[in-house]
């Protein structure tokens, strides 16, 4: 696969910077009918990147570690721009110190370069509307086979515009995000002569439950879109788990799935014991969503080969995105609460829904999912 063009050290700071808000709070797991839970250790969000070459790739954002720098722990956020190999890109170190304060220290092409700031960044997602607010940064670029230092500094002058906007994403209208505008600019040694010391546009918006939606700096054709969000909980731990997923379907794609086998590799559910399985669907299209019109979908609720009857009802009211409720779309459920004692072969199952375009289907549908069951230890 070819590789994306690398953007250059200095400026990843003003536009990898954002990704820290990908990090929120987690909400219960217990409830089958509890909100989305927000971005955590086990969640992985899907992106559609646009490089400054024009490349358009999809990517995802995780969590795989931590990493120490002047005695203070910084979660490792790993960026890749490789689905083939998702181990390679860019590691930011952020700390979540809560729900709405996250600090930055810098990041990492592992192998590649290490750019640290000369002292942690505070960002606050729950500052005043309308208030201008200026952070700079200042960091070392250093390449790894070389030795080879630079500094330079990133100001970011933004303001936030809104604490409630709908915006258009990779997988449908978001409601309650909130929108943030600004300018980014670079200067000293490492910063690139076409735009040192030019303000470069940033808009971004930010989400409650996934975190960083939607990106972008125009000038340079750069940005940032979400199109997946999953959350495999743990399951491989012996106890109960849950899954969940959020996506969309379009007109004769690919299916939605979500899957306790997909996230193990391995037939650990307990058939004995019940499954809560609930799904959510929306026209992600507003308008349509608020038509009241039934989404034409197949939803299967089932294990390996079978399969468990339900039924999708209509609901004025989101379980899974509450910060949507009271802009008058129609949400359509299903809920099964089974388990599978009569199915034949040792206790390890799988348990499964998915959601697949009717052929009438002309508007894409998205998909929200969760499976809480127990998980059993395999030989």
């Amino acid at each position: 696969m070819k590789r994306p063009n690398p953007v250059h050290p200095i400026l990843a700071i003003g536009i990898l910077l954002p990704l820290a808000l990908a990090a929120c709070g987690e909400g219960s797991r217990e409830d089958v009918r509890a909100p989305y839970h927000s971005f955590g250790p086990s969640t992985v969000a899907t992106m559609v990147a646009r490089l400054p070459g024009g490349e358009t790739p999809s990517g995802t954002i995780r969590i795989v570690g931590e990493t120490v720098i002047d005695g203070r722990t910084f979660q490792s956020y790993k960026v890749a721009m490789d689905p083939v190999h998702p181990q390679n890109g860019i590691e930011l170190w952020i700390d979540k110190e809560d729900d709405d304060t996250f600090t930055f220290q810098g990041y990492a092409e592992p192998g590649v370069m290490s750019v640290v700031a000369d002292r942690p960044h505070t960002i606050r997602t729950d500052g005043p509307v309308g208030v201008p607010q200026t952070v700079e940064f200042g960091a070392t670029a250093t390449t790894f086979q070389s030795g080879e230092s630079q500094t330079g500094t990133a100001v970011v002058e933004y303001v936030k515009e809104s604490d409630d906007v709908t915006v258009q994403t990779a997988f449908g209208t978001l409601s309650g995000v909130k929108h943030f505008s600004g300018t980014v600019t670079l200067q000293g040694e490492a910063a690139p002569a076409l735009v040192a010391g030019v303000p470069l546009d940033v808009e971004l918006w930010y989400h409650p439950s996934f975190g960083l939606v939607k990106g972008d700096m125009p000038l340079l054709n750069v940005g940032l879109d979400m199109k997946a969000n999953e959350d495999c909980g743990d399951p491989m731990t012996p106890g109960f788990n849950s899954i969940q997923k959020v996506g969309i379907v379009h007109p004769g794609g690919e299916p939605f799935r979500l899957a306790t086998y997909d996230c193990s590799d391995d037939f650990n559910a307990d058939k004995n014991t019940h499954a809560k399985m609930l799904l959510e669907l929306r026209f992600a299209d507003e308008t349509l969503a608020r038509s009241g019109t039934q989404p034409p979908v197949i939803e299967t609720f089932g294990t390996v080969w079978g399969t468990f009857p339900e039924r999708l009802v209509s609901s004025p009211f989101s379980i899974f995105h509450s910060e949507e409720n009271g802009q008058g779309y129609t949400y359509w459920y299903a809920l099964v609460d089974q388990a599978a004692k009569n199915e034949s072969g040792s206790n390890g199952i799988a348990y499964r829904i998915e959601v697949e375009p009717a052929d009438t289907m002309t508007h894409a549908v998205r998909a929200t999912a969760r499976i809480r069951y127990n998980v059993i230890q395999t030989p």
